[in-house]
């Protein structure tokens, strides 16, 4: 959640861009997020659970990452694809995230565990945005005279973040969440 926070504010102060041409670099991350989507349900039945948070998570954190080289006169549609990539991914590692959270949770008790991660996750998007400004405003009070450089920074925190992030999936039972992925197929009679 700190990369839409991030993006247009290394543009606007940055690279000294009108807010309408920083914030219409969102619509690759916002674009590759949507074209995700109905490739989704395929992906996590042909490679697992497991698989796909662990790769997905580690591109996830490289094109955070290579947000912090984006330079002032880098051309706009290299910038662009990866941030398209970075949506494409990011999509990805939510929503197989989203679903292996209520993949084992009993029908019973479903609205009470969609409340707790509704408000996990306004949490967790609270704490991106927060470590995001906060690596920026340590960068900046470390390095006050270089433009830029402080949100850099911050990408690389957020990247840094993401890679960490990567662990716990990698922990997961080779067949987690299959029964959701790979349901099993009734007989036809």
């Amino acid at each position: 959640s700190g990369v839409p926070f991030l993006v247009p504010s290394l543009f606007l102060l940055g690279f000294g861009w009108s807010p309408f041409q920083a914030g219409l670099m969102l619509m690759p991350v916002f674009l590759g997020n949507l074209l995700m989507k109905p490739f989704t349900t395929a992906v996590l039945r042909g490679f697992g659970f497991r698989r796909v948070l662990v790769v997905n998570g580690l591109l996830n954190a490289l094109f955070i990452a290579l947000c912090a080289t984006f330079r002032p006169g880098m051309p706009v549609a290299v910038m662009a694809a990866v941030l398209f990539v970075g949506g494409l991914v990011r999509s990805m590692q939510f929503t197989a995230l989203n679903t292996l959270a209520f993949a084992d949770v009993p029908r019973a008790v479903m609205p009470d565990a969609n409340t707790l991660f509704s408000t996990a996750g306004q949490l967790a998007n609270g704490l991106g945005v927060t470590l995001a400004a906060s690596a920026w405003r340590l960068a900046g009070q470390v390095w006050p005279d270089l433009p830029a450089l402080d949100i850099r920074v911050a990408f690389l925190a957020i990247a840094v973040v993401a890679l960490v992030s990567v662990l716990d999936p990698a922990n997961l039972p080779r067949t987690a969440g299959d029964h959701v992925a790979r349901p099993a197929r009734v007989p036809s009679p």
